[in-house]
C-alpha cells in the first residue's frame, strides 16, 4: 500500500514538474492589472491607460488600470511590491519612490529587491507655473518678489520627497527665497488650487497645465527640465534663466513585484518595447500629454536604480536637480 501511495506521489509530482512550465507558456491566460501609484488625470494616470490599451493588443489579454494614489507614490508602489508575483500585476513606479524617499522615510518595500524592472517611458517634463494674472511675466521677476517679501509665496507640488518638492525646495535655498511648500496627491489638485488662489506657484506636469495655459488661466515661466517644452517652445528652461546651474529629472518606468515567472516578464518587457518604440507612440504622447518618450530596458533602469540609491544614501542632491 505505501508502495503504491509513494509510486502515485512520484508520478503527480513529475506531472506537475511538466505541467507547470506549459502552464507558464500560456501566459497571459487571465486579464492583468496595472497600478498607477496617482489620481486619475495625472500625466502618469493618462499615459499608463494608453499604455494598457496598447499593451493589450500586443498580449491579447485585457489590462485593467486601478490608481493607488498617496504618500508621493509610497502607496501604489507598496501595492506593487506586495502583489503576487505571477505575471498578472504590474505598475508605474516613480523614480523618488525608489532613490529618495527610502532615506527619508521608512517604506514597506526593499527598493533594490522588490521589484521586476520591465520598461522606462523616459522622463517626465515639468514646469512651473503661476496664474496668468499674476503679477510675475518671467521666473526671475517671480524669484525678485520672493527674495523681496520673504514667506509670502506658497508653492504646491506632489508629496514630499518627490523631485517636483525637492528642486523647489532646492531652489528656493539657492537663490535666497523662503515659501512655503503645500503638497497634493496629485498635480491636478495643485492646479485647481492655483488657479483658485489657494497657493501662488506649481511645477507640475504638462498634461495637468497645458490645457490650462491654452485656456489662458495658467502662465509657464519656465521648464524645470533640461530642455525646453516642444510643446511652449518660447519658454525657457531653467538653466537658460542663468539663475542655476542644474534641471528637474525624473524617470516614468514600469514594473511587476519581484518573482514574477521569466515568460511573463520576457513577454510584458518585448511587448512594452514594441509600443515604446513605436514613431507613432512617440509623437502622439509627446502631442497628447506632453510626455517625451525615451525607451530604456528594465536591466538598464534597475543598474540606474541601484546607482542613484547609494548616491542619496551619501546625501547626493544630483539625482533630482542633475548638472
Amino acid at each position: 500500500m505505501m508502495k503504491r501511495l509513494a509510486h502515485t506521489l512520484a508520478a503527480l509530482a513529475a506531472t506537475l514538474a511538466v505541467a507547470s512550465p506549459a502552464a507558464a507558456a500560456q501566459w497571459p491566460e487571465n486579464p492583468l492589472q496595472m497600478i498607477v501609484q496617482f489620481p486619475p488625470g495625472s500625466t502618469t494616470d493618462a499615459v499608463a491607460r494608453d499604455i494598457a490599451m496598447r499593451l493589450e493588443k500586443q498580449i491579447g489579454q485585457s489590462v485593467v488600470v486601478v490608481n493607488k494614489p498617496g504618500a508621493g507614490g509610497i502607496v501604489g508602489v507598496s501595492n506593487i511590491a506586495r502583489a503576487k508575483p505571477d505575471g498578472y500585476t504590474l505598475g508605474t513606479v516613480n523614480y523618488p519612490t525608489l532613490t529618495i524617499i527610502p532615506h527619508q522615510q521608512a517604506v514597506p518595500y526593499d527598493p533594490l529587491k522588490d521589484f521586476s524592472h520591465l520598461a522606462v517611458v523616459g522622463p517626465y517634463d515639468y514646469g512651473i507655473f503661476v496664474r496668468a494674472d499674476a503679477p510675475w511675466k518671467t521666473f526671475k521677476e517671480l524669484v525678485d518678489y520672493g527674495k523681496a517679501n520673504p514667506g509670502k509665496l506658497s508653492f504646491g507640488t506632489l508629496g514630499a520627497g518627490t523631485t517636483n518638492e525637492l528642486v523647489m525646495n532646492r531652489l528656493g535655498r539657492d537663490l535666497g527665497m523662503q515659501w512655503q511648500f503645500i503638497p497634493y496627491k496629485g498635480d491636478n489638485e495643485s492646479v485647481t488650487a492655483l488657479i483658485g488662489g489657494q497657493i501662488d506657484v506649481v511645477n507640475a506636469s504638462a498634461n495637468a497645465t497645458l490645457p490650462q495655459v491654452r485656456a489662458g488661466k495658467l502662465r509657464m515661466l519656465v521648464s524645470s527640465g533640461p530642455g525646453r517644452w516642444s510643446a511652449l517652445p518660447d519658454v525657457p528652461a531653467l538653466r537658460e534663466t542663468g539663475l542655476v546651474d542644474y534641471a528637474q529629472e525624473s524617470y516614468f518606468s514600469l514594473a511587476a513585484p519581484a518573482g514574477i515567472p521569466a515568460v511573463a516578464q520576457e513577454k510584458l518587457a518585448q511587448a512594452l518595447k514594441t509600443v515604446l518604440t513605436d514613431p507613432e507612440v512617440i509623437e502622439s504622447f509627446q502631442q497628447k500629454y506632453g510626455q517625451a518618450v525615451r525607451y530604456e530596458d528594465g536591466a538598464s533602469y534597475a543598474k540606474t536604480v541601484a546607482r542613484d540609491y547609494q548616491r542619496w544614501s551619501a546625501g547626493s542632491p544630483a539625482n533630482v536637480a542633475k548638472h
